[in-house]
């Protein structure tokens, strides 16, 4: 995924962009400022592609049921309406759906904490297209992307994970959609 290094709007690494503990985990050392700017881009994107994995295989079964309340059935609320409708709490996920998200987001998962050869991640998310595709039940092609879609635009920083990790994350989300879509 062609994402840049930093961003000049909002930068990532003047600071640490993940918790100290992974940075160390994944080799990377601050400058002597205290930043992360001259930091090999691609180690840095493997250690926040492994953050955002981490982060949602250690609650994945509750993160697509949540995730399918984007499903063409979800997002209901039998109980009250709130002003907010995408925002509502007690929302339901489309039931029907969540076996297919379940099954894309474990694959996104395992293309997160996938390291591919020569760090050619590009050739590992080639090769888990077609496992996308079969993952998804016969007509919920719509229901699981629209379901992976609200998930993207709920990403929550630094409440879920860290910047740097939300945009690997959100970045495999929009890979994925294409792929199902």
């Amino acid at each position: 995924l062609p994402l840049p290094h930093d961003d000049p709007v909002q930068p990532l690494y003047r600071g640490p962009p993940l918790p100290l503990c992974a940075l160390s985990a994944a080799g990377i050392e601050s400058d002597a400022d205290g930043t992360y700017e001259s930091t090999n881009p691609e180690q840095m994107a493997k250690a926040c592609r492994h953050m955002a994995g981490w982060k949602l295989s250690s609650n994945g079964d509750k993160v697509a049921r949540f995730a399918a309340r984007g499903g063409v059935d979800g997002a209901k609320n039998p109980r009250k309406s709130f002003g907010a409708p995408l925002a509502d709490p007690y929302a339901n996920p489309d039931q029907s759906v969540v076996p297919s998200v379940d099954a894309v987001l474990r694959i996104v998962c395992a293309a997160l904490l996938e390291d591919g050869e020569d760090n050619d991640h590009g050739a590992v998310l080639q090769s888990m297209e077609q496992s996308l595709r079969d993952a998804v039940l016969s007509g919920q092609a719509k229901g699981v992307v629209g379901s992976l879609a609200y998930l993207r635009d709920r990403v929550g920083v630094p409440r879920d994970m860290p910047l740097a990790a939300a945009r690997q994350f959100r970045a495999h989300l929009n890979w994925a959609i294409d792929v199902v879509a």
